[in-house]
């Protein structure tokens, strides 16, 4: 920015800011790096979730940032209540389908925080926490499902998708704060050197969906 100012934020896929002017904006005032909650590329789970966005949405944004210069990195994850193997799949797949434009991710698996809407209103979700009185300081609760895949099956998931996935997607390194650091100082033309495999190869990747 003309101010000398980078900056980096955490994002939602928002339906109003599909404007390339927008992004342009932001490119200019310093914006670097921006850090999605991704969560799902699956529209039933999106709409399970109560995300109030959409995978049309969410592709836009991805090609919107990469082409205004801004890093994005996705952040998602497998086994929220009701997501079954199928869904899993397609979310992945949604990724590899945009992989020209998502430049990093993180995923995990769903936790039942005791604090988050799905632990405030199990039924919604078909949720059973059991709450341990000596584990009074938890943070979240084991649970099971009456649909979808248990706790451990979108442990094994996920243990697919890191064997698995595109490599370009890995970077050196996990702190997003440093990822920032890096690109503001650096910018994005070096961010290859971050790659565990460069990024050249990234179409060569196999595609995940066959093997989960």
């Amino acid at each position: 920015s003309q101010m000398g100012i980078v900056w980096t934020t955490h994002m939602r896929f928002e339906k109003s800011l599909l404007d390339d002017q927008v992004w342009q904006d932001a490119k200019d005032s310093g914006c670097r790096y921006l850090h999605f909650g991704y969560e799902s590329g699956n529209e039933r789970v999106l709409k399970l979730m109560d995300k109030a966005t959409t995978t049309d949405v969410i592709t836009k944004h991805l090609q919107l940032s990469a082409d205004a210069g801004i890093w994005n990195h996705c952040m998602g994850f497998f086994g929220f209540p009701g997501e079954t193997r199928e869904d899993a799949w397609s979310s992945v797949e949604f990724l590899e389908a945009n992989k020209e434009h998502v430049h990093s991710l993180g995923f995990g698996t769903f936790d039942l925080g005791r604090h988050n809407p799905v632990a405030k209103n199990p039924e919604k979700w078909g949720v059973t926490a059991y709450k341990n009185p000596e584990w009074d300081l938890a943070l979240d609760y084991y649970y099971t499902v009456k649909n979808g895949m248990s706790i451990e099956e979108a442990e094994r998931v996920f243990q697919d998708f890191e064997r698995n996935h595109n490599p370009g997607w890995d970077l050196r390194l996990f702190i997003r704060e440093y990822i920032f650091l890096y690109i503001a100082r650096f910018g994005l033309q070096k961010l290859p050197d971050l790659q565990y495999q460069a990024a050249k190869i990234v179409g060569a990747a196999p595609s995940l969906a066959g093997k989960m």
